[in-house]
């Protein structure tokens, strides 16, 4: 099942030179999916308060140009199927003005909340998605995150009460967020990023403050990387130009 979603943006979706954040890329891709879910019969909030939910561990997203505001917008994306008996994998496009402007998949768990473990995807269950055999990338395999040796800045927040969602942690694109907040000026600045990947290893709850450190890997890679006060790994973050 290929599911679209056209979307109009918001004016604080954009840049102040008119291109869309990627933050608002994210937030377009996420929207389309839950769209998805909800033709499935899969309603995200009555299966968190049914005890169970779909946990997103990674995103990698490509992007060839950006819209600009007043670019009419529209995503597609659809379910590949099973990749273990816990796992599943989603893909997406963005479109501007007809034409293919980014592209991206994410990798997802199925996770008993009651049981605080992984739980088994039912034939059943991913029947409702109709899966498709169709990947946006050739290699399934995701770009490793390597861990760099030292950081160059770093700053200490704890979440504002709107970060956290309906399942108690902070929301998946919220760490996008803080990850612009460390970023030097001048990348900030520039927000020309081509690629942004993003790996979840553990949830920052309400009341924990975290810890964000920057690193320049590259000219053109920059790596951001999120830690509890226990310096518990929480979120994995690159930017590609």
């Amino acid at each position: 099942m290929f599911v679209e979603l056209n979307y109009e943006p918001l004016l604080e979706d954009f840049y102040n030179n008119g291109d869309l954040k990627i933050e608002a890329i994210l937030k377009i891709l996420e929207n389309s999916g839950n769209h998805h879910s909800d033709a499935a019969g899969d309603h995200i909030l009555k299966g968190s308060s049914d005890g169970t939910a779909w946990i997103l561990t990674d995103w990698y997203v490509e992007i060839e140009s950006l819209p600009k505001y007043g670019d009419k917008i529209r995503s597609v994306t659809w379910s590949q199927g099973a990749t273990s008996m816990f796992s599943t994998s989603r893909d997406f496009e963005l479109y501007k003005n007809g034409e293919l402007c980014a592209k991206g998949t994410t990798r997802w768990i199925h996770f008993d909340l009651n049981q605080n473990r992984p739980s088994k995807i039912t034939p059943e269950l991913l029947a409702k998605y109709e899966p498709e055999q169709k990947s946006v990338f050739a290699d399934s395999k995701l770009p490793k995150i390597e861990v760099p040796q030292t950081f160059t800045n770093k700053i200490t927040l704890k979440p504002r009460r709107n970060d956290i969602d309906f399942n108690h942690h902070v929301h998946n694109l919220i760490y996008v967020d803080y990850a612009m907040e460390v970023l030097p000026e001048e990348v900030y600045a520039a927000h020309n990023f081509k690629k942004i990947r993003i790996t979840y290893k553990n949830a920052v709850k309400e009341g924990e403050e975290i810890c964000i450190k920057y690193a320049c890997v590259t000219e053109t890679h920059h790596v951001v990387f999120i830690y509890g006060t226990d310096n518990s790994l929480k979120t994995m973050i690159e930017f590609g130009e």
